[in-house]
């Protein structure tokens, strides 16, 4: 991830991918000017520098619905979901795996329907003796957030997503299922009692595809946000899960809210979405229901 300020004279970028250079007083205020804790995601644009990770170079290209393009080495492997390919190298071959009938099982594959993925992995392989490269995009109108592990998400713990969250990967990275144990948050925080999991090992690579403007937070301990369900796109597993009530009868039937909205304590990260997938679905929906004037199947 990369933020870039116009200055009178000069560019300022921070390079979060990295990690390695600490935000200044004059930045903080700029990338949070409110003191609201969230951080601007701003996408990288089409000339910045590729990054090396998990043996792959990539770089993701421009403004928003982009495109992650990376090599591909020969002999090797990468896994993505179904829809996000785009293009590759002409000798390169594409192959699918359904995991429900995998020879170690199909407990692989339920865990991934139950995480809202496919139980289809879809594999680009280079199986001859020349450097190749792949391009990919999310299957809805989205940006890419790269998280990587033992830097975005520290070592040993691993990323709770909405379904759908996942684009691609690079390196050990493996989806399924994180089970809610609690009653009162499965039934009320809007996440369900599956939820996705993504684990993986450190320096490994996470593409995730979330839509309109990308804020992230790191909480602290004990620190508690009241966020939208809807506007989540993952967190790590040290974050705590709970509800609080959006008040009385008539704000929770007209406020558009519902019953209830999810809170997060920290510790760990956060990552949000202004414009989720199922907030666009229904503004389509709604739209079309007006030009029609009647009522159509749900496009969700």
């Amino acid at each position: 991830m990369e933020y870039t300020y116009k200055e009178e004279e000069q560019d300022i970028v921070i390079d979060i991918a990295a990690e390695a250079v600490p935000l200044t007083e004059d930045l903080e205020r700029k990338m949070d000017p409110m003191g609201t804790g969230f951080k601007w995601y701003i996408p990288p644009s089409a000339t910045t520098k590729e990054h090396n990770d998990a043996g792959h170079e990539w770089h993701i290209a421009g403004h928003d619905m982009q495109i992650l393009s990376t090599t591909v080495q020969a002999g090797e492997t990468i896994q993505t979901e179904v829809g996000s390919f785009m293009y590759m190298s002409p000798f390169m071959e594409t192959e699918v795996e359904l995991t429900l009938c995998s020879k170690g099982g199909c407990g692989e594959g339920w865990s991934r329907i139950c995480g809202g993925e496919s139980c289809v992995k879809v594999f680009l392989k280079n199986e001859t003796s020349e450097q190749g490269y792949a391009g990919l995009t999310p299957n809805f109108p989205a940006k890419i957030v790269p998280v990587k592990f033992g830097t975005h998400v520290q070592s040993g713990e691993y990323l709770i997503a909405k379904g759908g969250a996942i684009m691609t990967q690079l390196g050990d990275v493996e989806t399924g299922c994180d089970c809610d144990k609690n009653p009162v948050t499965c039934c009320c925080g809007g996440l369900g009692m599956c939820r996705q999991k993504i684990e993986g090992s450190d320096g490994s690579m996470a593409f995730l595809a979330a839509g309109g403007t990308l804020v992230y937070r790191m909480l602290e301990a004990g620190e508690t946000v009241t966020v939208d369900t809807e506007s989540i796109v993952a967190f790590e597993n040290s974050v705590s899960v709970g509800i609080t009530s959006n008040g009385r009868c008539l704000t929770c039937c007209c406020g558009g809210e519902g019953c209830f909205s999810t809170t997060l304590t920290g510790p760990g990260r956060v990552f949000m979405q202004s414009f989720s997938f199922a907030k666009f679905a229904a503004s389509v929906q709604q739209t079309v229901m007006e030009d029609r004037g009647g009522d159509i199947p749900d496009i969700s």
